[in-house]
């Protein structure tokens, strides 16, 4: 959808397995950046590119919206770029050697994340899994995640890197699942249940003690070896409302179990979502349409009820690029009814019109040529060249036209017409193909420091290049083969039209020049002088020929 560019900012996500300690991904942590260090240390270039590194143990719970339990097992660490300019190598590059450095850290899960240019637009490999039940739907989305890894590793999906889900397991938990019948019948609710449990393992507040200006609350708890273990809460009694001691194992089941830090819904269903990002060099559809072949089968055979769906930055370039190709649409029809109504005529608008069809295929060689993927700025390209073009060849057909109003052969208005409108096709071509050369391949002049200093500063390729190029690509290699589009093929569909306009004129009657493609607007030419006769009278004008009036396109 947008340019795949180089970022400024590189970030390292390590996940150890749950229940992990922050003081091992802590240790994880230092495994890292010791690897990123050593890396530096051995290649000048990428420890150039790399102006500062941050790194940040243990993820606390997302608290914007209530929910979201700790993860001491995440660890991230953050680099930041030095600017686009003073880069000694990409930073695509440098990202490509940490991937490599990085590899086999035992149990971890390394994930990176660049910062993204222009609007988020989610990962190129988004699958969303939704049905009725959680449980079955986490069994789902981890074997969808083992299978892109291990295609991805066995070389069956080249380009798949760092394929993850959002499913925040939280730490390990001690549940307790309360029978709600036989609390009634010790007259016991789950809340009083819950809350003996919970001043059993995190305690009460059951005073304050004052030193001076400092309070202190006095916390009443089980010791921490009773706390240790599921033993110590099986002998753990609650009381009821008569004062009877109610064993727990009596009223609930207790046992140990993985809780979710936090659940995703959309519309209302939950939702697990397992994404993949595509290596450098490597183009995002294309990466997806193998993941959507390899996991054809699977999507098949999901029980009843159960979805997977491909979203993220596949929805957001499909919807963009229906809106473009709406737009493209409904721009070109409206180009073709102003021709219609300015020309009078079908013909002279089919031939304009199809010159800029045929623009596309120099937009497709100079895509090709240049390796420059197709994206949201090479559509707008597009747009912008149909403009163009039209402009060129309205000049060349409307003064061949106008040539053959005026009385001459169709050989000889293509002729002279081409001749006289070479110069303004051709420099409206070189002016704009020009003045897009600086956006396109990024180059930059100081011309305060040359006038000043005589020290330009010439740099070629910025940081906007990565989103204008594309465009600027599109717009130079679709005018470049436009152009000769206009000199050359149009004359020609012009003349083949225009003898089989003549032709079927003729096969209904019509009069041999019937069918001509011709302008409609009859133009008098002028006299270029008066002839004077010896007695310096000037004499009345010779009467020119008489100008063939309007004539409609069959």
């Amino acid at each position: 959808f947008f340019p795949d560019t180089d970022p400024s900012r590189v970030q390292i996500n390590a996940e150890a397995p749950i229940g992990t300690d922050i003081e091992t991904s802590n240790r994880i942590a230092q495994t890292i950046e010791d690897r990123i260090l050593q890396l530096l240390d051995g290649n000048p270039e990428s420890e150039a590119n790399i102006e500062n590194l941050l790194v940040g143990v243990g993820v606390g719970g997302d608290q914007r919206f209530g929910g979201g339990a700790d993860s001491p097992e995440q660890s991230q660490v953050s680099l930041n770029m030095v600017d686009y300019e003073e880069r000694p190598e990409s930073s695509t590059r440098t990202l490509k050697k940490l991937r490599a450095q990085l590899q086999g850290i035992p149990g971890t899960d390394i994930e990176f994340t660049k910062q993204e240019q222009g609007p988020p637009t989610g990962p190129p490999v988004n699958i969303e899994i939704s049905g009725p039940e959680f449980d079955r739907i986490t069994d789902i989305s981890t074997e969808i995640k083992q299978r892109l890894r291990d295609a991805a590793q066995s070389g069956r999906l080249p380009g798949l890197v760092d394929v993850t889900d959002n499913l925040n397991r939280g730490r390990p938990e001690v549940q307790v699942d309360v029978d709600r019948e036989k609390a009634a019948q010790y007259g016991l609710s789950t809340g009083q249940i819950a809350r003996t449990v919970r001043s059993a393992i995190q305690g009460t507040e059951a005073d304050t003690y004052r030193s001076g200006d400092d309070e202190y609350d006095i916390t009443v708890r089980l010791q921490e070896e009773d706390r240790a273990s599921i033993t110590s809460l099986n002998n753990l009694t609650v009381s009821s409302v008569t004062g009877q001691q109610i064993p727990l194992t009596s009223v609930a089941d207790i046992e140990e179990g993985t809780g979710f830090g936090s659940i995703t819904r959309i519309d209302e269903s939950r939702v697990v979502t397992v994404s993949g990002d595509a290596a450098p060099g490597y183009n995002g559809p294309e990466v997806l349409n193998r993941v959507q072949d390899e996991l054809s089968e699977f999507r098949d055979g999901l029980p009843p009820g159960y979805t997977m769906e491909y979203t993220g930055g596949n929805e957001d370039q499909q919807e963009s690029f229906g809106f473009l190709g709406t737009a493209l649409a409904v721009g070109a029809a409206l180009i073709l009814l102003v021709m219609i109504i300015e020309f009078n005529s079908i013909s002279a608008p089919f031939i304009i019109m199809a010159a800029v069809g045929l623009s596309l295929i120099g937009v497709l060689l100079g895509l090709i040529l240049t390796r420059t993927p197709f994206n949201l700025f090479t559509f707008i390209g597009i747009i912008a060249l149909a403009g163009i073009v039209v402009n060129n060849n309205i000049v060349l057909v409307d003064y061949i036209m106008q040539l053959r109003g005026r009385g001459r052969d169709k050989l000889e208005a293509i002729v002279e017409g081409g001749a006289t409108r070479l110069r303004p096709v051709l420099l409206t071509a070189l002016t704009t193909i020009l003045g897009l050369v600086p956006l396109t391949f990024g180059i930059n002049v100081d011309f305060v420091g040359l006038l000043a200093d005589f020290a330009p500063d010439f740099q070629l390729g910025s940081e906007s290049t990565q989103f204008w190029g594309p465009m600027g690509t599109a717009i130079i290699s679709g005018l470049t083969f436009a152009t000769f589009l206009t000199l050359v093929i149009v004359p020609v569909m012009y003349s083949a039209l225009d003898s089989v306009s003549l032709r079927v004129t003729q096969a209904f009657g019509g009069s041999e020049d019937g069918g001509a493609i011709v302008s409609d607007t009859v133009v008098t030419e002028s006299l270029i002088e008066d002839k004077v006769p010896g007695d310096g009278a000037p004499t009345a004008p010779e009467a020119s020929p008489a100008e063939p009036g309007p004539t409609a396109d069959t």
